[in-house]
């Protein structure tokens, strides 16, 4: 006979309990089943008959009571439960809001979709979407427009300025050559910037007007660049005219070495300065002229030798002839016979006065200057400091031209402890900085000029 154990294990072991005196009762009740087996099945009954009832009737009788309290605790347990998960799926349902109808569709067109088709939808969800084309609507451009502007020319360069006078745009030096802009001429402008900032020119309409009288401006040359053992200069144009004959401050101009640099000068460059008549003083360098802008006349046949050839004047041809009449030029009957008319008020009573300078060829028109206040006047040429003092020994008042003399001569002359002359330094031969510094020897005043003296200007000049 064959016993179906299985049974009576399922629901022994479904109501084993987790704790130890659970586990233990159905250990027992094990080996009772297994003992039950080897007897019925292997026929190895235990030796004592009655130990085997015993051992099955308190295995049977524990069988019957111990799962039915582990099974009522089981059930128990899993009646909370199943109402705990009751309890919290009403609260979810009463939290979770209702789904709106557009939801309710796409769930509902998701079901309806097959496997293949949702998870093709899911794999290109992050894939950005190909934007709508759009349609720009193109606004015609408007044509630049033009406006015109009055033109006022500074010491370099030009600038446009509007009908309240307020600056516009400026021109460099070079396109208002290009362009030839002067003063009062009218041009006309685009109103749009172009990629170097500045409003393209689109006519020139040239009716130039003259300045101001305290703003009209003065240009010197073509004049050559001449050098010394103070560096580059200039005195003359070349038309051979003096710049003390224009300039009451100049009598020579010597070239700083920013304006050298800037303008890459060198000697016999032809180059053009100018200055404001209300301040002589403040000279700029304008332009440099270029090989190409200086006219050489075209070679021509030999003409007869009866006949008078021409003298050419061109700015190429004085870059070398200027060298051979300088010293004619500098000795000229027309800049001798100059008067100068005095513009301070002061007399030197027939005082001697003796001007110091390095060349005497380039002040001969001082002279003027002391005559003009009364004074007999003396122009020594001075390189060397050895008999300087005996030179100005009967001199009343000693003046001393900064640009033309050493250092070392105007320090002799200054700080002798024997002189018997007043003494004053102009830092240029012009006529004016020289009738200054005549001014201050008469009323020993200081050497060099400043701003604290006031000199009796003639209402006239």
């Amino acid at each position: 006979m064959t016993i179906d154990y299985r049974k009576d294990i399922i629901d022994l072991m479904q109501a084993t309990g987790s704790d130890p005196q659970s586990l233990k009762q159905s250990m027992i009740a094990l080996k009772i089943i297994s003992k039950i087996y080897n007897q019925a099945v292997l026929g190895n009954p235990p030796e004592n008959k009655n130990e085997v009832v015993k051992i099955a009737e308190k295995a049977d009788q524990a069988v019957k009571n111990e799962p039915e309290i582990k099974t009522e605790n089981k059930l128990e347990n899993k009646t909370e439960i199943e109402t705990k998960k009751e309890n919290d799926e009403n609260t979810v349902e009463k939290i979770k809001p209702k789904k709106t109808k557009e939801e309710l569709e796409k769930e509902k067109a998701a079901k309806a979709l097959s496997p293949t088709v949702l998870k093709n939808k899911n794999k290109y969800a992050t894939i950005t979407p190909i934007p709508k084309p759009v349609v720009k609507k193109i606004i015609p451009v408007a044509k630049p427009k033009e406006k015109q502007y009055e033109i006022r020319r500074k010491l370099l360069g030009a600038e446009a300025v509007d009908e309240n006078g307020h600056s516009v745009q400026y021109f460099n030096e070079h396109l208002t050559r290009i362009e030839k802009l002067e003063n009062g001429d009218t041009v006309t402008l685009l109103d749009h910037l172009n990629d170097s900032g500045n409003r393209p020119i689109i006519k020139v309409e040239h009716h130039a007007k003259s300045f101001a009288p305290d703003e009209e401006i003065i240009e010197f040359g073509p004049a050559v660049v001449h050098r010394d053992s103070f560096g580059l200069y200039i005195k003359q144009d070349s038309n051979g005219k003096n710049l003390s004959q224009v300039n009451p401050e100049k009598a020579i101009l010597y070239l700083d070495m920013n304006t050298v640099s800037h303008f890459n000068l060198h000697e016999n460059d032809l180059i053009s300065i100018v200055w404001r008549v209300s301040d002589p003083s403040f000279i700029r360098v304008r332009w440099r002229y270029a090989e190409a802008e200086v006219t050489i006349p075209e070679k021509k046949e030999k003409p007869d030798k009866n006949k008078e050839t021409e003298k050419h004047k061109t700015k190429g041809r004085h870059k070398s002839l200027l060298h051979q009449l300088e010293k004619k030029e500098k000795q000229s009957s027309e800049k001798q016979n100059e008067d100068y008319t005095s513009r301070i008020d002061f007399d030197l009573d027939k005082k001697r006065v003796t001007v110091v300078v390095g060349d005497k060829s380039l002040t001969s028109n001082l002279a003027k200057v002391i005559e003009a206040h009364n004074g007999v006047a003396r122009i020594i040429e001075m390189k060397q400091a050895s008999n300087v003092l005996r030179a100005c020994k009967e001199s009343n008042y000693v003046i001393l031209i900064q640009s033309y003399i050493k250092h070392s001569i105007s320090q002799i002359l200054i700080n002798s402890p024997h002189k018997s002359y007043s003494i004053a330094m102009a830092t240029t031969a012009g006529q004016l900085a020289v009738e200054k510094a005549l001014y201050r020897a008469r009323y020993k005043l200081n050497v060099t000029d400043n701003d604290q003296i006031q000199y009796p200007f003639l209402v006239n000049n």
